[in-house]
Parts: C-alpha cells; sequence; structure tokens
C-alpha cells in the first residue's frame, strides 16, 4: 500500500541563486513529521505566486518518489528530496506516480480525504530554483509533474500514513494523460480524450480553460503545445 514517505511545508522567503538573483518563493519547503491540512492547504505553509498557486483545487502538491527518483537523476541534482524541496511538493509518496494515479481519485490519509484535481502545470520558477536550465522543460517532457489535490475532509496527516483509495471514477483520466493533451502538439491530440477530460466533473476548471484554449488549437491544426504558449507560462 502507498504510504506518505515525506511531509513539507514552508512560508514565502527571498532566495539567493548562486548567479545572484534574488526570487520569492516557498517551493524550498521542508520536512516536519506532520501537518493540520484545511481547504486551503497544509496550515504553515504558503506558496509564492497566488495568482498561479494556491486555491481550493491547489491545496496539496503530491510527487511520487519514483517521480522524484527520475527528475534528479535526469537533472543530475544531489539533494535529499525526503527532507528538502526543490519541485514544492508537500507530500512524497511511495508507489503511486502519474499513470497510476487518475483524476478524481479520492484517498484517506490519515485523518484527511482528498481528491486529485489536476496535473501540475510547472512554471519557471522550478527552473530557476534548481538552477539547471532545462529543468521545466525535462519536466514537461517526460510528464514528471505531480499533481494536486482538493481537500474534501481536513485533519491531520503524518509521515508513514497509509493512502487508502476510497474512490476511482475517471480510470482513463490519469494524471499522466491529463498532462498530455497540453504538453503535445494541438494538431497531435485525439478530440475524443480531450473531449473527455473536458467533460470530467473533478477536473480543476482552471486546468479545462487551458484546456478550451488547446481545443481550439486542435481544431486550427496547430503545431503549439499549451506549454510555452499561455500567459500563465
Amino acid at each position: 500500500m502507498a504510504e506518505v514517505l515525506a511531509v513539507k511545508i514552508a512560508q514565502v522567503a527571498q532566495l539567493v541563486l548562486s548567479n545572484g538573483l534574488m526570487i520569492e518563493t516557498a517551493i524550498r519547503k521542508k520536512a516536519v513529521p506532520s501537518v493540520t491540512v484545511s481547504k486551503l492547504g497544509p496550515i504553515g505553509d504558503d506558496v509564492g505566486n497566488k495568482k498561479h498557486h494556491g486555491g481550493v483545487d491547489k491545496a496539496l502538491f503530491f510527487n511520487g518518489q519514483k517521480t522524484l527518483e527520475k527528475l534528479t537523476a535526469l537533472l543530475g541534482l544531489d539533494y535529499d528530496y525526503l527532507q528538502d524541496s526543490r519541485f514544492g511538493e508537500n507530500f512524497v509518496v511511495s508507489e503511486l506516480d502519474e499513470d497510476s494515479v487518475c483524476i478524481g481519485d479520492q484517498f484517506q490519509i490519515g485523518d484527511v480525504i482528498v481528491e486529485v484535481s489536476q496535473p501540475r502545470k510547472p512554471c519557471n520558477t522550478l527552473s530557476q530554483n534548481t538552477e539547471v536550465a532545462e529543468t521545466r522543460k525535462v519536466t514537461v517532457e517526460q510528464g514528471l509533474v505531480g499533481w494536486y489535490v482538493r481537500v474534501l475532509q481536513t485533519g491531520e496527516i503524518r509521515t508513514g500514513d497509509s493512502l487508502t483509495l476510497l474512490k476511482h471514477p475517471y480510470p482513463a483520466m490519469t494524471v499522466a494523460t491529463v498532462h498530455r493533451l497540453l504538453s503535445q502538439p494541438a494538431k497531435t491530440l485525439d478530440k475524443a480524450v480531450l473531449t473527455q477530460a473536458l467533460d470530467c466533473p473533478a477536473l480543476a476548471e482552471a486546468y479545462k480553460s487551458t484546456l478550451r484554449k488547446q481545443a481550439e488549437k486542435l481544431a486550427q491544426h496547430s503545431n503549439e503545445s499549451a506549454f510555452f504558449n499561455t500567459p500563465e507560462f
């Protein structure tokens, strides 16, 4: 059974990079034994860019152990991902990844019940934070994006808690499948899959908004993907 390997939080702080650039971010989260979770996220945690991060549909951000192992290897990063964060995750979990987790999946974790709401849409802060220029590109192209959840029942999540799958209503809507609808050139998309995602009640409305732009590009036989071609990125 999948379990929580790490719980991480951080407040917004000024981060000075090796090139002297200073950014305001909460992406470098630190491990704590447990956290109390509200509808808006972990108590004691924050996000830097509140225009595109946070809110009920992005209350908690999960990364799989397998995803982080692949990312750190691909990017040549050397850090303890169970203690620190370079990708901003609140939770690292075993066994689960983008190919096994689906939109609408509901999990009980300790006292908390969550529902998967969308894949992460990686922003440029990832590349700044890791100081590896291709971080965002690799994350997008490899589909190593993690997933957001909304909180249906508040409570406490502890390191070592099991994740019990309560509902699995949309087995075709894996995080990987939905992510590919944004990462691939619009003209190559399967219209039926795109329509299915847009009709999925559990998929976050903000994500659907970007998918609608993809649908317009599909109709125009555009070679653009949503990433690198939309204002939020």
